[in-house]
């Protein structure tokens, strides 16, 4: 039996939307990137509101949200993201429009990416551990990619409950 090597990586493409799973998987990122003097790529995808609307031939054809606070918020998310990471490691940032699973696996074939990180978001028991975006980069992606799922936060305790 051989020896495991370490993985060693010089660019990352980290999907980021904001959730806590993406938060850790940003973290992993930095990490990652730290140890490896490598670059990080912050990739979020917005949704497309004309193409959402479409999808429900017999709602209203026009968006309800104007694609431009979508662009906003997606553009958003990433100077948050940004701000938090260490200034020493080279970040770039890209928005995306339409499906998320579709746009990081798209964006990980053009550029030259040696994995994706993305946060797992949990849909219950019946559907799958791993949410459908993650499933899917899962499934298409030609790279190495890694899920972050961040645990669940313990209940509160209940202070009457305590008190006994």
């Amino acid at each position: 039996m051989t020896e495991l090597g370490e993985l060693r990586f010089n660019r990352l493409l980290v999907a980021i939307d904001g959730s806590p799973n993406a938060e850790l998987a940003l973290s992993a990122a930095v990490t990652a990137a730290r140890r490896d003097n490598s670059a990080l790529t912050l990739v979020t995808v917005a949704p497309d509101m004309r193409a959402e609307a479409a999808r429900w031939p017999g709602a209203f054809a026009v968006p309800r949200t104007p694609q431009s606070e979508v662009d906003a918020a997606a553009e958003r998310t990433l100077r948050e993201a940004v701000a938090r990471i260490p200034a020493d490691i080279p970040v770039e940032t890209i928005v995306r429009r339409g499906a998320a699973g579709p746009q990081i696996v798209a964006q990980a074939r053009a550029g030259c990416y040696d994995a994706i990180l993305l946060g797992a978001r949990g849909v219950g028991r019946i559907s799958a551990l791993v949410g459908s975006v993650s499933q899917y980069v899962l499934n298409h992606a030609d790279i190495a990619v890694f899920v972050a799922h961040a645990p669940r936060e313990a209940p509160a305790a209940d202070p009457l409950v305590a008190a006994r």
